[in-house]
């Protein structure tokens, strides 16, 4: 037998011991019941208003580490892709950025290959991290679990926040839990799929802009050099959201150099870019008030960073005016459309209802959280052992607890 072959071998063996573990922590799942147990339970996402009381709480999110991907998506426990803003306006500034420039030397991210990394580079991080997740009694003791709730990247729980004020779009987020924690991964909707497979070419190259924007933005960079779509920069981030103890990563574009400084324990000195076409008409305002601010204040909100600036475009993707939003400001500025309080309210509930049904600690087993389209209800459905949802990967779950 090869030395490849009689290490999958063992890699496997590893895997059913510790799932045999599990199940011996766990009698009463038994092998038969964990597969075909089914639970079909059905969240109700309206009426809006029962989520309009005292928000829940999210406690300050706390800095705990990062890591970049480089322009092959290669994992590196580091700073390399942190890049400093250029700030040098107060309120609002003109300028003449052109997003076309060296669009035809752009690297583009393939989305079809993305998507298979789910949970992944978090995951590496988490391994390379363990003694973080600690607490005062296990300090002295092997790590037997991470000691938080949920673990996730912020982009799923900014969908969560803003599904209240969603009445078009669906979605969908597996949960698997182990040893104790709940993994959540999210999963294109075969609508939104279909949407990415059939962009249009305007589509695409508005999507370039943004990141041609970035560049722009990012001290000492050539913008007449093509810019690597792959390259990210992520921070992992502590929070909890009343009972719910939560671990997750974001993508962030850079730091402020006049006000960062390391080590730091918060994202104060961070800022995110964003684009948008220029205002105009009422509907422009409107569109920006009620849907794009929402959003924005949920990336922004979740990591704790606290100001916005946009690059305002012409149909031809030249920026002539940068504006600086504060992010405490947005829901005053969009107090006719959304609160932050329901949709605190309506994440917390969400997450409650997540740990009810998501019982079996098992990591190839997948409960499907999907909510409906046009503002339809959120339905939970237990899948067992299914390879097409499973996301935790073997070589995580094997070594986690064995550093």
């Amino acid at each position: 037998m090869s030395s490849l072959k009689r290490k999958s071998h063992k890699e496997d063996h590893v895997f059913s011991k510790r799932r045999q573990r599990i199940l011996d922590l766990h009698p009463e799942q038994k092998i038969g019941e964990m597969e075909k147990h089914s639970v079909d339970a059905k969240f109700e996402v309206h009426p809006r208003r029962k989520y309009d009381t005292s928000p829940a709480t999210l406690r300050r999110p706390m800095f705990i580490g990062d890591f970049s991907l480089d322009g092959k998506r290669q994992f590196f426990h580091d700073k390399r892709n942190l890049h400093f803003i250029s700030l040098d306006w107060h309120t609002s500034k003109k300028v003449e950025y052109d997003l076309n420039m060296a669009l035809d030397k752009m690297t583009r991210k393939d989305f079809e290959e993305t998507s298979t990394e789910k949970l992944d580079r978090l995951l590496e991080w988490i391994l390379q991290n363990t003694y973080k997740f600690h607490t005062k009694d296990s300090a002295e003791k092997p790590l037997h679990c991470l000691s938080t709730d949920f673990v996730c990247f912020r982009g799923l729980l900014t969908e969560l926040l803003c599904t209240p004020y969603e009445n078009r779009e669906g979605w969908i987020v597996c949960a698997t839990k182990f040893c104790s924690t709940i993994y959540l991964c999210a999963y294109d909707t075969p609508e939104k799929q279909s949407r990415r497979e059939n962009e249009t070419d305007l589509q695409r190259k508005m999507s370039a802009w943004g990141y041609k924007f970035e560049h722009y933005m990012t001290d000492g960079s050539n913008t007449e050099e093509g810019v690597n779509e792959n390259e990210e920069y992520c921070c992992v981030v502590r929070s909890r959201l009343e009972s719910h103890s939560l671990v997750y990563g974001a993508e962030v574009d850079g730091a402020d150099p006049s006000k960062y400084k390391t080590p730091h324990s918060d994202l104060k000195a961070f800022v995110e870019l964003k684009t948008s076409k220029e205002l105009i008409t009422d509907n422009d305002y409107r569109s920006l008030y009620r849907f794009k601010l929402k959003k924005w204040w949920s990336q922004s909100y979740l990591v704790g960073i606290p100001r916005v600036v946009c690059g305002f475009r012409d149909a031809e993707g030249i920026v002539h005016t940068l504006n600086t939003y504060e992010v405490e400001d947005m829901p005053f500025i969009s107090k006719d459309y959304w609160k932050p309080a329901v949709m605190l309210n309506f994440l917390n509930k969400f997450l409650d209802f997540v740990k009810i049904h998501v019982q079996v600690d098992d990591p190839e087993a997948v409960y499907k959280f999907e909510r409906q389209p046009n503002g339809g209800d959120i339905l939970c459905t237990y899948l067992g052992h299914d390879p097409k949802w499973a996301f935790l990967p073997k070589w995580y779950c094997e070594k986690v607890f064995h550093s």
